[in-house]
């Protein structure tokens, strides 16, 4: 499973209120992160110390989940949780369609506004986490740092420039396909990102969810930019 693959889950699953069992978020928690400290589980379970605690007791008897102790700053040490193999056993291997599952299932209970709401939410989460990185830069320099951020994120992106204003970008990788290929949506809102970052008219005629090859996207200077 890819990096991102995993964050579309937990932002799914966080979406949905927590509706998983609190083990099961744990296990996907640790599963996401690696290693995580009492305090992160804290927050990220909105629980309390002995709550959380607890659940560790019961996942740690049964195998899961496994600690070592450590120190970020003076004071009691702190534990540190990870999985062990066999928590790491606890995953299916096609984490993509666990995705469209928890989809599917948003939309049945909760309704296509509510699933339109979380898309919406995944977009503007990403261009605010990147659009500091393209400010000051011109349209060549946006691109690159588009194609570097995409890369990052396991599109396995590729870029070109054609003309003074003229780019292609190409994702040889869509670690989204099975959501996309079921939510047409998730690529509309990742084109709109685009045009929003690069400040620029983007086009994709060849789109991995629609049967192509690759995801290729056409980027041209706006007019009041060229």
């Amino acid at each position: 499973m890819t990096a991102t693959g995993s964050v579309v889950l937990v932002a799914v699953y966080e979406s949905m209120n927590k509706r998983l069992s609190t083990r099961d978020y744990i296990l996907l928690l640790l599963k996401t992160n690696g290693q995580m400290s009492t305090k992160e589980l804290q927050h990220k379970l909105g629980l309390t110390k002995v709550a959380v605690s607890r659940q560790m007791v019961h996942l740690e008897k049964d195998g899961y989940v496994q600690y070592s102790l450590g120190r970020h700053q003076p004071g009691r040490p702190m534990h540190y949780y990870s999985l062990t193999l066999l928590g790491q056993e606890q995953f299916p291997s096609d984490y993509g369609q666990l995705a469209v599952e928890l989809l599917d299932h948003m939309a049945i209970e909760e309704g296509e506004d509510r699933l339109s709401d979380f898309f919406k939410r995944q977009q503007e989460r990403f261009m605010e986490r990147y659009e500091a990185r393209m400010q000051g830069k011109d349209l060549s320099d946006r691109v690159a740092e588009l194609a570097e951020i995409q890369d990052a994120n396991g599109f396995m992106t590729k870029w070109e420039q054609h003309s003074e204003n003229t780019f292609t970008m190409t994702q040889h990788n869509c670690p989204y396909f099975k959501i996309a290929n079921r939510y047409e949506v998730i690529c509309e809102r990742e084109l709109s990102s685009y045009q929003i970052l690069l400040a620029a008219q983007v086009e994709r005629p060849d789109c991995v969810a629609k049967g192509a090859r690759q995801c290729v996207y056409l980027i041209r200077a706006s007019a009041s930019n060229s």
